[in-house]
């Protein structure tokens, strides 16, 4: 039984966000059914357990339907019989008399049936429909009557005014002919008059081509002053083909004037045009005269100096006179040089650019192309560093390929090689192409090299190439060079498809792909020259000159090679043409004599007269007479009645108490929901009403709320049955207000049912019935309604077998549920606990039956709340270690924790909360409350969130014995309860004693020095099975304590034996010997320090090597295990004889546990007697004896001291006689 032993008030409250953390949250996974959720290392092994209704308040299930709630089911929405109603069709009736007085024949048809109508929209659509076709009729019949006598008056007036019309339209058509004949005579005299002129014309110009075209002239046939104008325009047309007459003679004969103009002057430009013809195809004859004759020259001189090697045909004509007006338009790609610093160093060195053009221009670089070109000459400096690319572009040229203008050359120049500490060329892009480039490197014992590629471009704008048998041909001249392996060598650099034409007389010849002088150019003794040859008008130039063939893109590089020497100018002028150092043929124009062109005079073209022609006109139409009207015929006309029944519709529907719509829907047992019982508006035209009453009969478990019924009602008698059949009856009030006016609709107010479902787990389904008249049985009206249905949350009889379905959470079992868990998570419902142990308690607060959920906030501000009714007589809660977490892990808010001291404290809500769920809790309990119920109904009752309570408990000291745990919820007022974690303390009881040899126990007797104390510890492990701690608890370790008489005994290490209870060796337990306590491990030591004990000095000590494998080996399997230890008496202590005691302890999970204490006695001794002879052990009669084999194990040693384990290797039981020890191998006791 608990016990009131907290002395705080109940209203002691601790908000969720305020609680400790938890060390537990292992078992949450465990718990959530749906929730999803799991932690590292979390063991979720947890198994509900059902109870067949956990409710502790309105615990009964729903009972079963009436027979009359099925049959209102059943013929949900059925009608029979039906209200008669009336039109009105007065209205109609009076029309009809009308239409008759004024001569209308009208028929009467027969009644029409509208049928039933089920509804009032039905019902009032058809009398629409009917009121409407009454009214379309009225309407015809009047129309109609109102026609027929407008007829009769238009008759009358059209008779009278077609009478006078008739002699205007006779008038009207004699005035017509009388235009017509006018305009035929005027057509007539126009056709002769035409006739007679076209045979003058061609008597006079018979050559003449005569057309004639129609005049086209509109003639309305039906209009007097159409024909009048018609006439008008055949008097015009006669004086237009008068004047095209005299017109056409004065044409003709300007014509022929102007014809022989024409010859004349046409003949005069063949005559020019073919002078020209002659002068040109003059030229091309002199031209291939002066071709043959040079072709001639040159085969005869190519063996002479000066002349090339073989005759040379010149295609490509790119030379100074056809460049005279080029231009350098851009250079792109190159890094700019400044004009005006450039000249500044020129002016410097002596005024040649050859001194400036191989040094450093790092101090002469400019960004903007402007300051790096000449106003003079037009040309750009520049420099390329290796591998740099650039493109000088030229325009305005004059020069061709095989007949083909050329007007633009494009140099793309390529930087191969330079002097590797400057690594850039110089260059002077020259203003004229012919005239090329400067180039250079810095001065020094390394060349240069840049590769060229020459494009030229046609009028078109296209790149012109060379064609097969007609290659490009350019010179190569200049070639100054010191010679064959010196510091200053020119070269060309060509393709090997490339064709190289030397000139006789030049040094200049091709090495490989290299064209150059092997020979010193410089001398000019040697050469046998009296001039320099390296000048423009040198008639010695052709000695450093030589001639490239290409059919293909002229491509090849130049530079100076230094040979490794020291050289003073790295550069040169490079000029590209083809003005050879040499004599060369150019063919002669691709042109052809042209023909003179004939000249052919004009011939004369017949003249040409267009004369108008005109058609007789159209006979005239005269105007019909109009008819004179007869008098109308009299119309017919139809009508009928109708017919028309109605069966007014009757709806249930269910609300909770705040009004909202609940059917199909789940409330909350026990709250307060009505019933709607809804009749549509009765329809006009409907017979007296002489009574009117409705049934509903009440589905099973639904508590009626009478007061409010009657209340909310109060034109209605109202009556219950035994089975909470309602029935309810109109009042005289409402007999009068349903038949005040029968031409209009009326609408009853609707039944407002009130009451409260009282089961969980539930289903109300419910339809009533309405009577009009008494009903059909009685010729009137009877109606059943639709079905609606409210539902409670819950599970019928839960079973662990028959899981929940997750896809109807709703019936969901409504239950609490609660486990223990050990600090790894590990379920430890029903087993064992250590003393002193940590209970980690989680409890779920199940919601997720009411997902979804719909009850009114009457339902909702009863409350929520939840309750752990704990054993306070064995646990003591962690209250800084509780929280709760929602199903996703999530801290819970608005609940407030009450520690209550015991139920009765409870006062106000509280109380009431408590007592209207049937919850009955024992004892202290704690208590959460919802702060605010709708805010928390909202986050998490609504939603189906459970909720879960971590309530770590520890063991009270000293408690053992079983002790339950439950909890309980509370959602809606209504209360449920968990079911219950049960668990035990239990503490084991070590023993001790002493045994001889023999094995006899010989606790408490006087011993002979010689005697060997076996001294049997067992360790209790046997309370413990099943058990499953904490870790933590585990790693205390495990140990048994001797805290022998040192003073008398010493311990025979080699003899120790530990044994389970089936006689097997026990594993991982060592032994060692203290000096003391405090030289002993650090558990030990607290274990002493907790119960007040200390030892009398040294003591033995088995502890467990791996507490782990120890527990799960001895301890989990509830094991008992014993040590036999034997111990002899010291000399010291037989010769003066005297008492000894022995003590033992067992120490699990930090607690210790005390054997008895085992007294014996040596005797003092007297003066030594005469040695007797020993006697020999007997063996017991009846036993023949079965010695025990040991062997001897070496064991580690710990210290001053070494444990000892030594393992048994055969056990023989001897009857009742008991153990019985064999003979040792080494020493004998």
């Amino acid at each position: 039984m608990k016990s009131n032993l907290d002395t705080k008030a109940y209203g002691s409250i601790r908000k969720t966000k305020r609680w400790g953390t938890c060390g537990v949250i292992l078992g949450l996974a465990a718990l959530m059914g749906t929730a999803q959720i799991a932690q590292a290392d979390e063991v979720t092994d947890a198994t509900p357990v059902a109870v067949a209704n956990t409710a502790s308040n309105l615990k009964d299930t729903q009972p079963a339907p009436t027979a009359e709630n099925q049959a209102a089911i059943k013929q949900a929405n059925q009608a029979d019989g039906s209200v008669s109603l009336s039109n009105n069709t007065e209205t109609l009736e009076g029309a009809v008399a009308k239409a008759q007085a004024e001569g209308v024949n009208v028929v009467k048809d027969a009644t029409v049936d509208k049928g039933v109508t089920t509804n009032l929209e039905a019902t009032q659509q058809a009398q629409s429909e009917i009121a409407a076709a009454q009214n379309e009729q009225q309407k015809q019949i009047e129309q109609t009557t109102s026609d027929y006598v407008d007829k009769k008056h238009a008759q009358k007036e059209a008779a009278d005014t077609a009478i006078a019309n008739n002699k205007v339209i006779i008038a009207e058509n004699q005035a017509l002919q009388g235009a017509y004949d006018q305009a035929k005579d005027a057509a007539e005299k126009t056709q002769e008059e035409l006739k007679k002129s076209k045979e003058a014309v061609k008597k006079e110009f018979p050559d003449t081509k005569i057309t004639e075209t129609p005049k086209n002239i509109t003639v309305d046939p039906n209009s007097k002053i159409s024909y009048d104008q018609y006439k008008q325009t055949v008097l015009s047309v006669q004086k237009s083909n008068q004047q095209a007459i005299l017109d056409h003679a004065a044409k003709v004969k300007k014509d022929a004037q102007d014809l022989a103009k024409r010859n004349s002057e046409a003949k005069d430009k063949v005559d020019a045009e073919n002078k020209v013809i002659a002068a040109e195809n003059q030229k091309i004859i002199d031209d291939q005269k002066r071709y043959e004759k040079e072709l001639t020259e040159a085969e005869k001189n190519k063996a002479k100096d000066g002349y090339a090697t073989e005759v040379i045909k010149k295609f490509l004509i790119f030379g100074r006179e056809n460049t005279k007006n080029a231009k350098l338009v851009s250079v792109k790609g190159a890094e700019f040089i400044s004009q005006k610093k450039y000249w500044e160093e020129v002016d410097k060195k002596g005024g040649n650019v050859f001194n400036v053009i191989g040094t450093n221009w790092d101090n002469l670089v400019t960004n903007d192309a402007k300051e790096a070109t000449s106003t003079s000459s037009g040309s750009i400096l520049g420099r390329l560093a290796v591998g740099q690319t650039a493109v000088a572009r030229y325009e305005g040229l004059d020069a061709s390929y095989d007949g083909k203008k050329i007007i633009a050359a494009e140099f793309h120049y390529m930087a191969k090689k330079a002097n590797s500490q400057y690594g850039k060329i110089n260059l002077n892009f020259e203003g004229n192409p012919t005239s090329t480039i400067l180039a250079g490197t810095l001065a020094g014992k390394e060349g240069y090299e840049l590769d060229v590629e020459v494009r030229y471009f046609g009028e078109d704008g296209k790149e012109i190439l060379p064609v097969k048998g007609k290659p490009f041909l350019y010179s190569v001249a200049s070639m100054n060079s010191y010679g064959e392996g010196t510091s200053h060598v020119e070269y060309a650099r060509i393709s090997s498809d490339d064709k190289f034409i030397p000139i006789n007389g030049s040094k200049v010849a091709r090495y490989g792909d290299l064209v150059y002088s092997k020979a010193n150019l410089e001398d000019l003794d040697a050469l046998g020259l009296d001039k320099p040859w390296d000048r423009e008008d040198s008639p010695y130039a052709y000695k450093g000159a030589g001639i490239v063939s290409t059919d293909k893109r002229i491509r090849f590089s130049f530079g100076v090679e230094t040979n490794g020497q020291e050289s003073g100018i790295v550069s040169q002028w490079f000029a590209f043409n083809t003005d050879f150092k040499s004599t060369s043929v150019t063919p002669p124009s691709p042109n052809k004599v042209k023909p003179l062109k004939p000249f052919t005079p004009e011939k004369p073209q017949p003249s040409e007269l267009n004369l108008q022609t005109v058609a007789l006109p159209p006979k005239p139409k005269p105007k019909p007479e109009e008819n004179v009207p007869k008098k109308p015929q009299p119309p017919t006309v139809h009508y009928n009645d109708y017919k028309l029944s109605a069966q007014p519709q009757i709806k249930k529907s269910v609300q909770n108490a705040d009004g909202v719509d609940v059917d199909g829907k789940y409330v909350a047992k026990n709250s307060l929901n009505k019933w709607i019982l809804n009749v549509e508006a009765l329809p006009a035209g409907r017979p007296k009403t002489t009574s009117l009453m409705a049934v509903d009969p009440t589905p099973g478990g639904f508590k009626p709320e009478v007061d409010l019924i009657k209340k909310d009602n109060p034109n209605w008698n109202i009556g219950f049955d035994q089975n909470n059949k309602l029935t309810i009856k109109a009042t005289e009030s409402l007999f009068k207000a349903v038949n005040g006016d029968l031409s209009k609709a009326y609408k009853i107010a609707p039944f407002v049912y009130w009451g409260r479902p009282q089961n969980d787990a539930a289903d109300y389904v419910n339809g009533f019935e309405l009577l009009v008249n008494g009903g059909k049985d009685k010729g009137g009206y009877t109606r059943k309604s639709n079905i609606v249905k409210i539902s409670t949350p819950g599970k019928k009889n839960p079973d662990p077998k028959n899981p929940n379905n997750p896809k109807d959470p709703n019936r969901t079992a409504i239950q609490p549920e609660k486990h223990n868990y050990n600090a790894e998570g590990k379920i430890v419902d029903g087993k064992a606990m250590a003393p002193e142990a940590t209970n980690h308690y989680i409890s779920k607060m199940t919601n997720l039956p009411y997902k979804g959920d719909q009850s009114a906030k009457e339902a909702i501000q009863r409350g929520f709340g939840f309750i752990e009714d704990y054993p306070d007589e064995a646990v003591n809660p962690l209250e800084g270690q509780f929280k709760v977490r929602d199903a996703e892990g999530k801290e819970v808010n608005g609940l407030k924790m009450y520690r209550v001291l015991s139920k009765d404290s409870l006062t106000g809500s509280l109380k009431k909360m408590v007592e209207d769920s049937g919850i009955s809790p024992t004892g202290a309990f704690y208590m959460w409350v919802a702060e605010k119920p709708e805010e928390f109904y909202k986050a998490y009752i609504q939603k189906g969130m459970d909720l879960y309570f971590h309530t770590p408990m520890k063991n009270k000291a000293g408690f053992t014995g079983e002790y339950k745990n439950q909890v309980h919820q509370i959602q809606f007022g209504n209360g449920y309860y968990s079911n219950i974690v049960k668990n035990h303390v239990s503490i084991p009881k070590p023993d001790k004693v002493n045994k001889d040899k023999a094995g006899t126990v010989i606790n408490g007797k006087t011993l002979t020095p010689d005697t060997v104390n076996y001294y049997e510890v067992k360790l209790d492990y046997s309370k413990y099975k099943g058990i499953e701690p904490d870790k933590s608890f585990i790693k205390k370790g495990f140990f048994g304590v001797d805290d022998f008489p040192e003073e008398a005994l010493d311990i025979d290490q080699s003899g120790i034996q530990m044994l389970d209870e089936d006689g097997k060796e026990v594993k991982g337990l060592s032994s060692k010997i203290y000096s003391s306590l405090a030289e002993a491990p650090e558990e030990v030591q607290k274990a002493f320090k907790a119960k007040n004990k200390s030892p009398k000095g040294a003591i033995q000590v088995f502890s467990a090597d791996d507490p782990e494998a120890f527990f799960e080996s001895y301890v989990k399997t509830g094991k008992v295990i014993t040590l036999r230890v034997p111990m002899k008496i010291k000399k010291e202590f037989a010769k003066k004889g005297g008492e000894y005691q022995n003590t033992a302890y067992q120490i699990d999970f930090g607690q210790l546990y005390e054997t008895p204490t085992i007294i014996n006695q040596v005797p003092k001794p007297n003066p030594e007697p005469k040695p007797e002879p020993k006697p020999e052990p007997k063996t017991p009669e009846g036993r023949p004896q079965q010695p025990i084999v040991t062997t001897e194990r070496s064991l580690p040693a710990t210290g001053e001291h070494a444990s000892a384990e030594l393992l048994l290797a055969g056990l023989a039981m001897a009857g009742a006689a008991g153990l019985v020890y064999g003979k040792r191998k080494k020493k004998e006791a």
